[in-house]
This record gives structure tokens, C-alpha cells and sequence, in this order.
């Protein structure tokens, strides 16, 4: 993990040496820093945001593509920063799900004032396809976020896989956004929103919230969330 950990800075560092000609001839780099797998969200969420900080501040020119499925799904769908509200993971099977919530990633690089931040999802495969065209054309700090339902993790069989992330925009519960140029755009405004429980009962991670006993304290809760978020769009 502490070589997770160092990737970014790593990076960062062998393209300032190549950038700044400190060896012969240096060479023309395609920098991209890529992660997918079960740590991917978490770690840039987490730990490895630091090094993510620094490489937006010196205005390194890379895209990142996050592949977020909400949980270290690598070591066995156990919680992370990525999380969710109320899912149950390996690590928060009790009867209320995972306590936290999940860290917002999309603000936090937007704090930071990157060259592009855009969430996106593959069951809006024209969405995606824009916003890393659009990605590519930019240079400076870049980000996408792909939110990628997970059927072993989130306990889902796989062929609903593309339905789940309709429903994930559909009720809101994933925004498909993009900041540029210092302001954010919503890039697609889902009208009407379906209900959040349509999204959440779904999927296994949340059917504690359904059965034996209906936890509807929970359900608004997290249905209440959502609604405050669109609010504050319109």
C-alpha cells in the first residue's frame, strides 16, 4: 500500500526531470495516470490525495481516470472514503450499513481549481464519450470519474449492471457534472427523478433497508440528501 501511496508523486517527479530537460534528450511523454480495481476511489480519496494536491498546485498536465465502485472491492468490498451511506460491506455488516458517507471528489478537486473535473458513467455512454474528448483536448490537472457498479460487490447479478447506473443518475444519486473554466455545468439533469429506493433496492448492499422490517427513517434520509443536493442546482 505505501507504493500506492507514492505512485502519484512518482510520477510527478520522473515528469519533471524529463520535463524540465535534466537528461539528455529527453524523450516526448504520453503522461497518463490510470487507476482502476477495488482501491482506485478509495486511495484517491484517502491517502493518496496528497500527492494529487501538490501535482494540481505545480500544474502537472496528466488525466486521471477514476474508476470508483465504492469500496475496496480488491481485498473484499470492505468500506472506504468511497462508501456510501447505509451500504453494507465486508467491514460494515451491522444493522444500519456503513455510518459514514461518502467523500465527495468531485468538490474536493474542485477546491483545488484543476484545468477539468467531470463525473460520468458508462450506462451514459454519450456523456463519457464527450467528456474524455473533451478532457483530452485540455492540458494541466484533469480528472473523470466513472462511477462503475460492481455486481460481486455491491451484490447485483451482472447483466442488471447497465439498469443500476441509469437508476444511480435517474435518482439522482450521481450527478453527471463537469467544472471548467471555474464554473460547474450539470450535464445531464434527470426530469423527473425516480424515487431513490428504486436505485437502492436493487442492489444486496442495501437490502437491510427493505427486509425483514422497512427502515423508512433511513430511506428518507438518504432520499432527503438527494433532494437538498438538486435543490440547490435549481
Amino acid at each position: 500500500m505505501g507504493r500506492e501511496r507514492k505512485k502519484p508523486a512518482c510520477s510527478a517527479g520522473f515528469l519533471r526531470v524529463v520535463v524540465t530537460g535534466q537528461r539528455p534528450d529527453p524523450p516526448t511523454y504520453d503522461a497518463r495516470a490510470a487507476r482502476r480495481g477495488g482501491a482506485a476511489a478509495a486511495w484517491t480519496r484517502g491517502a493518496a490525495f496528497a500527492t494529487f494536491a501538490r501535482a494540481i498546485e505545480r500544474g502537472l498536465d496528466f488525466l486521471y481516470l477514476c474508476y470508483d465502485n465504492e469500496g475496496y472491492a480488491n481485498t473484499g468490498q470492505q468500506y472506504s472514503p468511497a462508501t456510501p451511506h447505509a451500504a453494507r460491506t465486508a467491514t460494515s455488516s451491522g444493522r444500519q450499513g456503513y455510518p459514514g458517507y461518502k467523500k465527495d471528489l468531485f468538490d474536493i478537486w474542485v477546491a483545488h481549481r484543476p484545468v477539468y473535473v467531470a463525473t460520468a458513467i458508462a450506462s451514459e455512454p454519450l456523456d463519457l464519450a464527450r467528456k474524455i474528448a473533451k478532457a483530452k483536448t485540455l492540458k494541466g490537472p484533469r480528472l473523470v470519474i466513472a462511477l462503475a457498479p460492481c455486481p460481486p460487490g455491491w451484490d447485483f447479478e451482472p447483466q442488471d449492471t447497465a439498469e443500476i447506473g441509469r437508476l444511480a443518475v435517474k435518482s439522482g444519486i450521481w450527478p453527471l457534472k463537469e467544472y471548467a473554466d471555474g464554473a460547474v455545468t450539470h450535464t445531464l439533469i434527470p426530469h423527473p427523478r425516480v424515487p431513490v429506493e428504486d436505485y437502492l433496492k436493487r442492489q444486496g448492499r442495501f437490502a437491510h433497508l427493505f427486509e425483514p422490517a422497512r427502515n423508512d427513517e433511513m430511506i428518507r434520509d438518504i432520499q432527503a440528501r438527494v433532494d437538498a443536493y438538486w435543490a440547490k442546482v435549481a
